[in-house]
């Protein structure tokens, strides 16, 4: 596990035994990303809605174990399959960083054999959100080592 972080960009690279081909397909498709996209095996998906395509949207909402439903939307910038995604991430009202737009780039890298992914999220703006972000990433990366398709 390594994690890199300055007060606006944050960066984490995980090393998977699968290919990038499928890493890529657990990150963007919704029956993959119910198992995994969220903080912790606590919270769960009350939605999950992805157009992926450049210019595509996406939403998915996370419920807490408390039943607080957060929302997280955005747009895909960038998608090139099965090598890196580029998109727009904001929190919806009433989450306390809603409405601030960062940006989040996934690099699918091949790797002796298998994938090393580098997730890069950039654009933080208010205190306290690059270390909640490093928080519910590294929670969503165990959970990803867990769900990845093996060969």
């Amino acid at each position: 596990m390594v994690s890199e972080s300055t007060n606006e960009v944050l960066v984490l690279r995980r090393t998977f035994a699968a290919s990038p081909k499928d890493v890529f397909q657990v990150w963007t498709t919704p029956e993959y990303m119910q198992r995994w996209f969220r903080p912790s095996k606590d919270f769960v998906h009350p939605f999950i809605e992805v157009d992926l395509r450049v210019g595509g949207q996406y939403r998915v909402g996370f419920e807490s174990p408390e039943g607080t439903v957060d929302v997280v939307k955005g747009e895909f910038l960038e998608v090139n399959d099965p090598q890196k995604l580029v998109y727009s991430w904001s929190w919806e009202q009433p989450n306390e960083f809603a409405e601030i737009e960062t940006q989040v780039t996934v690099d699918f890298l091949e790797k002796d054999g298998g994938t090393e992914l580098v997730l890069t999220h950039e654009r933080f703006s208010k205190p306290g959100m690059q270390e909640r972000h490093m928080a519910g990433w590294t929670g969503a990366l165990e959970l990803l080592k867990e769900s990845v398709i093996q060969d």
